[in-house]
């Protein structure tokens, strides 16, 4: 009998040490996800954005991971092709992965200074008016706002401040739905987020023209970002705007 026990245990041991074997050694199944790519996108942007490389050559790094699994000899892509990204649990964003992340307007170089109130008072002669009606609910400056936010009712027009060009119409990272007119004397608008756009690159539009419409739906608050830029540098909208009640929503 204690021979029998011996060799029923021997074989419960043996029994155990072999699951224990087959669990360590199973395989994980690596993670992985699809990204159609967009216009604009390059094989670098989409590496940053699903691996955070925070270095060159961490990026390429990933560069290199997309090309291997999909069998890319070079770094061509195509609008619409369907790549697989693998190590990583991130979905595809709604936006287009193109930089840069945040607005930023090309000009000569120049050396950025804040205008005096002359120089106010010169831009300001060209008469902006509010990009819509609404009641403001953060300030230039405030948790970093390089414009102001205004609180506005759905489905109103969205007008440009000023007369212009239409030098930007998307989505940025920061702000979704963006817009940016070219006004003279160095002076950009943009006017951003809850925007249904309505005009497209390279048109030239009059002050008070719709340029888009505050966006509808189910959600009862939308607010529209707007900023003025002079010279390269953000300004104070208000400082700028027609006077009006600045009553706020908190």
């Amino acid at each position: 009998m204690k021979i029998l026990k011996k060799i029923e245990l021997g074989f419960f041991m043996f029994l155990i040490s072999g699951c224990a074997i087959n669990v360590a050694t199973k395989p994980q199944k690596e993670s992985y996800t699809y990204h159609i790519v967009k216009k604009g996108e390059n094989l670098f942007r989409i590496s940053k954005y699903y691996y955070e490389g925070e270095t060159v050559e961490k990026i390429k790094e990933g560069v290199e991971r997309i090309k291997k699994a999909n069998n890319l000899k070079d770094e061509t892509i195509s609008v619409g092709q369907k790549l697989l990204i693998p190590q990583t649990d991130k979905k595809q964003p709604s936006y287009a992965l193109l930089p840069p992340t945040d607005i930023q307007i090309q000009q000569p170089q120049i050396t950025p200074k804040t205008p005096s109130e002359t120089e106010i008072k010169i831009v300001k002669d060209n008469v902006f008016i509010w990009p819509c009606d609404g009641k403001i609910i953060c300030r230039f400056g405030e948790l970093g706002n390089k414009g102001i936010d205004l609180m506005v009712e759905q489905g109103i027009d969205v007008f440009a401040s000023l007369d212009g060009e239409i030098v930007f119409t998307g989505n940025t990272k920061k702000y979704g739905e963006t817009i940016i007119i070219k006004h003279p004397q160095s002076i950009y608008t943009v006017y951003a987020h809850d925007i249904e756009i309505k005009v497209k690159n390279g048109e030239r539009v009059k002050k008070g023209e719709p340029i888009g419409k505050i966006k509808s739906g189910t959600q009862r608050k939308r607010y529209i970002h707007f900023e003025i830029i002079i010279d390269g540098v953000n300004v104070d909208p208000l400082k700028y705007l027609p006077e009006k009640d600045e009553k706020r929503t908190d």
